[in-house]
């Protein structure tokens, strides 16, 4: 069997390695993958629906899995769909769960999934006056697409006119923020949770945690995620049992009554549980990055399997089976470098998640001979003089293995000491509790 892996990141490595290691497939292609995920997988450089579906007819693929929300609210399940080459993942319509804060939101309040209170505004004056009335911090929310940076976390009334203003007036997120969501701000403890799902039954996976903020201590920008380790604490039957019933179910079963069509591939929720109810803050169609880095190492049924009983609404037939040891996942980021131009400095790039420099050699990696770490690649591409160099955001995700959190931590933190870029940073408390 030939699976055919759409991502270009760390998640997407993480994808088709896993897919590397079922001895019922034969080959592995990502698209269009990076420089690292080469090394071990083969990576063809599509880009676009069609260009992805010819390469799939091309290579004779029996498996599609598609890792970005991007090329789902594209449409392309529903591409490959129509040329009845197997794909997972929900189709154009089924991603409005994450290509729309305002109609997920006004969904939840109908069928009565618990979600903060809040309100849907497409004028940033109305939007400012509201904030500066209510009597309670509030977080707001890019309506669309934003990689996964466009919730803005707000202590008071002036900081959320500036998240309306960065959203709706500047547009640093495009047209994502021509309408926000402004919820309520909640606290309690923050969770990622994640199910198979084949549009009537759920399989859900560990429980992870995620780290957003850009620095130690949850201090600076939200980020696209800077590490995350799995098991979480609070998982297990208890939490997994209310999470199903309380969110999960209710919005497969909702959105299928609502819109006469099945929900199939990946339902991610992000949740806070507030005394013993989790509310839902955002639902994602799509593995979580850097959430998939230390999920998809627990796996024990082949995801081959899984990806089948999936597109064949057979996935409450056979268990899925998860391993009980750790993983740390720490990402290495692209932090704070000069900017050169034509010989001379410019100035410096802050780093990510705001501008950032790339190009910069990548050493220490075959170091690293640790037989506990693996390391999925993100941000990289090759130099013809400089072999690997950084080529975005976050670069590298370096995963490790124990029998627990500590184990596993160490395993992460020790080797990415060996790893140097010009401006490498990453947190020091990915894991800490």
């Amino acid at each position: 069997m030939n699976v055919l892996v759409v991502d270009s990141g760390g998640r997407g490595h993480a994808i088709a390695w896993q897919f590397k290691n079922d001895p019922g497939v034969k080959e592995v292609i990502c698209t269009p993958g990076n420089a690292g995920i080469a090394r071990e997988i083969r990576c063809e450089n599509a880009r676009t629906n069609e260009g992805i579906l010819e390469l799939a007819k091309r290579e004779k693929v029996d498996l599609v899995f598609i890792g970005p929300e991007s090329f789902l609210t594209n449409g392309i399940v529903d591409l490959f769909t129509e040329e009845k080459i197997p794909v997972v993942g929900p189709t154009k319509r089924a991603s409005i769960l994450e290509g729309s804060k305002a109609y997920t939101k006004l969904l939840c309040r109908e069928i009565g999934v618990p979600v903060a209170e809040f309100e849907i505004f497409d004028n940033p004056s109305d939007a400012k006056d509201y904030v500066e009335n209510v009597k309670y911090p509030v977080v707001v929310k890019a309506d669309g697409l934003a990689q996964g940076k466009g919730s803005i976390v707000c202590s008071d009334s002036k900081e959320a006119c500036k998240a309306i203003n960065q959203l709706m007036v500047e547009k640093i997120f495009g047209e994502a923020g021509q309408k926000v969501v402004i919820e309520k701000r909640l606290y309690g403890i923050e969770i990622s949770f994640f199910f198979f799902t084949d549009g009537e039954a759920i399989a859900p996976m560990p429980v992870a945690q995620d780290y957003k903020r850009a620095y130690d201590n949850d201090e600076g920008l939200n980020t696209g995620g800077m590490g995350a380790y799995s098991p979480h604490r609070l998982e297990g039957e208890k939490l997994t049992n209310l999470v199903s019933e309380k969110v999960a179910m209710p919005l497969i079963r909702g959105f299928r009554d609502m819109e006469g069509i099945p929900y199939k591939g990946i339902l991610y929720l992000g949740l806070m549980l507030v005394e013993k109810t989790p509310y839902l803050l955002e639902v994602n169609v799509r593995l979580g990055d850097p959430e998939a880095e230390v999920i998809l190492p627990r796996l024990k049924t082949p995801l081959n399997d899984i990806s089948f009983q999936i597109i064949n609404g057979v996935l409450s037939e056979k268990k899925v089976e998860w391993s009980y040891e750790y993983f740390c996942d720490v990402v290495a980021a692209a932090g704070r470098t000069r900017q050169v131009k034509n010989g001379k400095s410019k100035g410096w790039y802050s780093g990510y998640p705001a501008r950032y420099g790339k190009g910069h050699p990548i050493s220490g990696i075959e170091r690293i001979q640790d037989p506990y770490c693996k390391i999925f690649f993100a941000g990289v591409s090759n130099s013809e003089k400089k072999g690997l160099v950084t080529d975005g955001g976050r670069v590298l995700h370096v995963v490790g293995r124990g029998k627990n959190l500590q184990e596993a931590r160490d395993v992460a933190y020790r080797s990415i000491e060996q790893i140097y870029f010009e401006g490498i940073r990453y947190r020091k408390d990915i894991g800490k509790e």
